[in-house]
């Protein structure tokens, strides 16, 4: 009777366990794809931002001619270049699916959460098969899809904010300046070419 009460209660830590590390994931894998959202969506305003520049640019500079037309010209090629790596880039990170892949593990996470629910409420007899069944279902929806950044983790509970504020700051901050970066750097292009122009007529002279 007791080795009978131990397995029992073996079973049901492995059960309770396991619901716990779902609910971690689903919330971990919901912040995920958040986060994958907010880049779509900022990277795809900046896209959109630096096409309207070098379409006005492009109008603007049409008949140009001499040195200002020959510098206006090498601007918006390579800005015209860059442009077009960046939506390279965009699309091979590809944000959006990612974001909707997501999206699907954690609802099917929260299928199986209800699933672990209803059973727990039936007041079932939980076994070994029933425990393992459950098992690979929940490593089924782990194996063969992307996992979450640590900061996914870090966010995903007000507990963890609290637990891991510090790296988290250090994630927001840098993540920030990136962006920032990123949003500038027309600005940064046309600053190198213009230094680097007068640097290759300094040299010349």
């Amino acid at each position: 009777m007791p080795a009978q009460q131990t397995e029992e209660s073996i079973l049901d830590k492995e059960f309770n366990d396991l619901k716990r590390r779902m609910k971690t994931t689903r919330k971990a894998r919901i912040e995920a794809s958040k986060r994958l959202r907010r880049k779509h969506s900022y990277f795809e305003k900046i896209t959109y931002f630096y096409s309207l520049i070098l379409l006005v640019l492009s109008v603007w500079f049409l008949n140009k001619t001499g040195d200002s037309g020959t510098f206006a010209t090498k601007f918006l090629l390579i800005l015209s270049l860059t442009l077009t790596y960046f939506t390279m880039f965009l699309n091979i990170r590809n944000y959006k699916e990612r974001a909707g892949e997501f999206e699907t593990n954690y609802q099917h996470l929260d299928v199986l959460t209800n699933k672990l629910d209803r059973f727990k409420a039936s007041e079932e007899e939980l076994d070994v098969e029933k425990l393992k069944e459950f098992q690979r279902e929940y490593e089924k929806l782990i194996i063969g899809n992307e996992n979450h950044l640590n900061i996914d983790y870090f966010v995903s509970t007000e507990e963890n904010q609290q637990k891991f504020k510090d790296k988290i700051y250090l994630y927001q901050i840098r993540e920030k300046f990136v962006n920032g970066i990123i949003a500038i750097y027309p600005i940064l292009l046309l600053l190198i070419i213009y230094i680097f122009n007068k640097l290759i007529n300094w040299l010349n002279f």
